[in-house]
């Protein structure tokens, strides 16, 4: 690895030559900032060697080796890599497992060379010890099993050690959701709320937070009744910190799609525009403007946060004293309904936006009993016997009695090892039995046998 400044276009650059992780030939060119002249040489020569130092950070182990690498530095450093290619959101999340994974097997002094299967095993019997779920188990073992297949890639360790070992398996999860007449319930309780029209349009439509979160003015049309989900919010937390994050960047390509603007929703949204452009009178210079695009501010045009919402949802159950689901559970809500309605799987993925029909099917088959209710029925039909209707069967069963008497099984007693003189098979009829007189009889049998034996024996001499 080495840097050299070259001139593109009058514009000077550091030029950074490295080994990639199939040991390919790289070059990372990052500009100054900074004319062809001489005296820029001498600056771009000292920000080469800068530039040179923070590269090398973050792709150590290429030049050292895996030798004497902790595991969890490398995993940092894995995921450094990664990070143009993630989302934020995405980044944060994978960032807070990185640093809790990099402490355990960094406390542990265990190396990158040196990892084990079984080491990898006792970290998620430690995560579970600490009251971590599998499905989280889970999550942690598809970032080390990514990372550590980049150092195979790289021939930095000889075979993926996290391929050794049974993935943690979570169980899955019953969503919960809300009935008709409970979601009814909800919205009555909703009355005055200024969050009403969130909660009720992601029951209507199976919202994901971020995509409610994200809806804006422009992307509805009311005149043509639709709205276009193209934009989100997420909020996570980053270094510490919370951080909100805006992007016209959905969940999938399936997430990215256009609903009918239902009657219901409509007028929410109506009376929500007039509401808002009120505010902006009333409030006058205090008014924010920077997010007028949004449906979701507050009266004084704030963007609302997307915690504040889940928080807030949590609030309005406790006040009325309703049964406890999460603010996602409208999207399973949405959903059920939809099944219970007769709205096929297919439907409600576009409708929900899934990115393929098994994610909907694997989530909501268990809610999915009108399927059920037609299987039942064509068994019912295939197993149906066509020769006499229902109200004749009890004529059919008035003469069974004497049939069933007659097919009754014969009481026995199986005596094994047949060869054995002092064993032998008695066959018992009908009649009930007595299993006292039925030995004493046995016993009889078996002295007049031995009898019979001696007395052949007595002759034979």
């Amino acid at each position: 690895m080495h840097a050299t400044v070259m001139c593109k276009r009058e514009k000077l650059y550091v030029v950074i030559t490295y080994k990639d992780d199939l040991n390919n030939t790289k070059k990372k060119w990052y500009g100054t900032g900074l004319d062809d002249t001489r005296q820029n040489r001498k600056k771009a020569e000292a920000l080469k060697e800068q530039k040179l130092k923070d590269f090398q950070e973050t792709h150590t182990y290429i030049e050292k080796g895996s030798a004497d690498l902790l595991f969890g530095n490398f995993l940092l450093q894995w995921l450094e890599r990664a990070k143009p290619n993630l989302q934020i959101s995405t980044y944060a999340t994978y960032l807070g497992q990185a640093e809790k994974i990099a402490e355990y097997f960094n406390s542990k002094k265990i190396s990158l060379l040196n990892l084990q299967p079984m080491d990898i095993a006792d970290f998620y019997i430690y995560l579970q010890r600490q009251g971590k779920t599998n499905q989280l188990c889970e999550h942690y073992h598809v970032n080390i099993r990514k990372a550590l297949q980049t150092a195979v890639k790289a021939g930095l360790i000889p075979f993926n050690p996290a391929d050794r070992i049974d993935r943690p398996k979570s169980p899955k999860h019953i969503a919960q959701y809300y009935n008709r007449e409970q979601l009814d319930t909800l919205f009555d309780c909703l009355e005055g709320d200024d969050y009403a029209y969130i909660y009720k349009m992601t029951a209507y439509y199976g919202l994901r937070r971020s995509e409610m979160m994200g809806i804006k003015w422009s992307n509805i049309d009311l005149k043509k009744d639709r709205i276009i989900l193209r934009h989100t919010v997420v909020q996570t937390r980053l270094n510490g910190k919370s951080i909100i994050v805006a992007k016209d960047r959905m969940k999938n390509t399936a997430s990215l799609r256009t609903l009918p603007l239902i009657p219901k929703v409509k007028k929410l949204l109506v009376e929500l525009k007039e509401k808002q452009e009120q505010n902006k009178k009333l409030y006058a210079d205090q008014y924010e403007h920077k997010y007028d695009d949004y449906i979701v501010v507050d009266d004084l045009g704030y963007r609302r946060n997307p915690d504040t919402i889940s928080s807030h949802f949590k609030l309005v159950l406790k006040r009325n004293n309703l049964p406890k689901i999460k603010y996602h559970e409208l999207r399973h809500s949405c959903a059920s309904l939809l099944l219970d309605e007769g709205v096929g799987m297919k439907e409600i993925q576009e409708w929900l936006g899934h990115s393929t029909y098994t994610t909907t099917a694997d989530i909501y088959s268990h809610l999915d009993f009108s399927s059920k209710e037609k299987v039942g029925n064509i068994i019912n039909k295939v197993f149906s016997d066509d020769d006499y209707d229902d109200e004749d069967l009890p004529k059919e069963l008035e003469n069974r009695d004497e049939e069933i008497e007659l097919a009754k099984p014969r009481h026995m007693l199986s005596y094994k090892h047949r060869d054995n003189p002092k064993t032998m098979e008695i066959q018992v009829e009908q009649t009930p039995i007595n299993i006292d007189d039925e030995i004493e009889e046995f016993d009889k049998l078996i002295k007049m046998k031995e009898q019979l034996l001696q007395k052949k024996k007595d002759f034979q001499l």
